[in-house]
């Protein structure tokens, strides 16, 4: 229609040609906003000598093998926890500015079935929840002033998602 007015053509006159719509042919944009990011996951609790293994469950497995088809660079993180109760200490730092910081990443991910960077989101973090098979969410966490490239990145995992979905074995 705005072709239409900009070329004044009048509807009266006897030559009319069709305009096609504006296609988005714009391949040179990064794929779903995702190549290139990196992206933390937890696949310890503890720090040092003294660490726990993290055994990630296959919902969450799955969301980590999109992310990487997606382009994303996963880098394992230790999470803090101060006992086996899964507690967390917060109270002089956030787990969550010092990962994005020192390991130079864009987001950290958990899913809901592990303690790992729940407690670490105080006011004013960022985090998005994202459903999974089997009642689960993975969780994206972002560091204090994030919230928008966040937002890409969970928007960029859900299209990553949708158009291409990992095959789940158990179906």
């Amino acid at each position: 229609m705005s072709l239409i007015a900009l070329n004044g053509v009048d509807p009266r006159e006897p030559v009319m040609v069709a305009v096609p719509p504006v296609q988005d042919n714009c391949t040179f944009t990064t794929v779903y906003g995702l190549s290139g990011k990196r992206i933390g996951f937890a696949d310890c609790y503890g720090s040092g000598p003294d660490q726990t293994s993290i055994a990630h469950r296959p919902p969450f497995t799955r969301a980590l093998e999109t992310l990487c088809r997606a382009g994303v660079k996963l880098v394992p993180v230790p999470a803090r926890r101060v006992d086996a109760s899964l507690q967390f200490n917060l109270h002089t730092h956030n787990e969550i500015d010092e990962l994005v910081n020192e390991y130079r990443l864009d987001a950290l991910v958990s899913d809901s079935q592990s303690a790992a960077f729940h407690e670490a989101c105080w006011a004013g973090y960022p985090r998005f929840g994202e459903p999974l098979e089997g009642g689960t969410t993975v969780w994206f966490y972002g560091a204090r002033w994030s919230r928008e490239s966040l937002a890409v990145v969970v928007q960029g995992y859900r299209s990553v998602r949708l158009n291409n979905p990992t095959p789940d074995p158990g179906h």
